[in-house]
């Protein structure tokens, strides 16, 4: 016998065969996006009352009750104040002189009296001690012009001045 021949030309595809069994569960996948909020659910038991809370503020004062029966009539009131003095009466008849009483205490001393005649002069008295210096006095009037001097080359006029038109270049 010879060497095997070359391989042939793949073949026409066969009818398909029968469903296999289920695979193994694959991976898990990526987490999908956040679902709508659900219904609220059932309420949950009453649980047990809390202590006290603290006094609350007063509250609106409410409006008057009826009117009550009339009490009972009350113990008598002490005495009021005595009231305001009355008008005097009619003056009565004039009664008897009576004695003479004590004397008085002095009186307050009376006025000053007119002066006296006037009195001869008295006699002359020491000499008393010397003073302190008086304040300096007022400044005296401006007193006269001098006389020229020698080394004047030009006449003086009233006013202290050199007169007119005289220079000394």
């Amino acid at each position: 016998m010879g060497p095997p021949g070359l391989p042939g030309p793949p073949g026409t595809p066969g009818i398909p065969g029968a469903k296999g069994e289920v695979g193994l569960p694959g991976p898990p996948g990526l987490d999908g996006e956040k679902g709508p909020r659900g219904k609220p659910g059932e309420p949950g038991l009453l649980g047990p009352a809390g202590p006290e809370g603290p006094r609350g503020e007063g509250g609106v004062m409410g409006f008057p009750g009826p009117k009550g029966t009339k009490g009972d009539m009350g113990p008598s009131g002490s005495p009021g104040l005595v009231g305001p003095a009355g008008v005097p009466g009619p003056a009565g008849p004039k009664g008897e002189t009576g004695e003479k009483g004590d004397p008085g205490i002095p009186g307050p001393t009376g006025p000053q009296g007119i002066p006296g005649l006037v009195g001869p002069q008295g006699l002359k008295g020491n000499q008393g001690e010397r003073g302190k210096k008086g304040n300096r006095g007022a400044k005296g009037d401006k007193g006269d012009q001098g006389a020229p001097g020698l080394d004047a080359p030009c006449p003086l006029g009233d006013d202290g001045l050199p007169v007119p038109g005289c220079w000394n270049k």
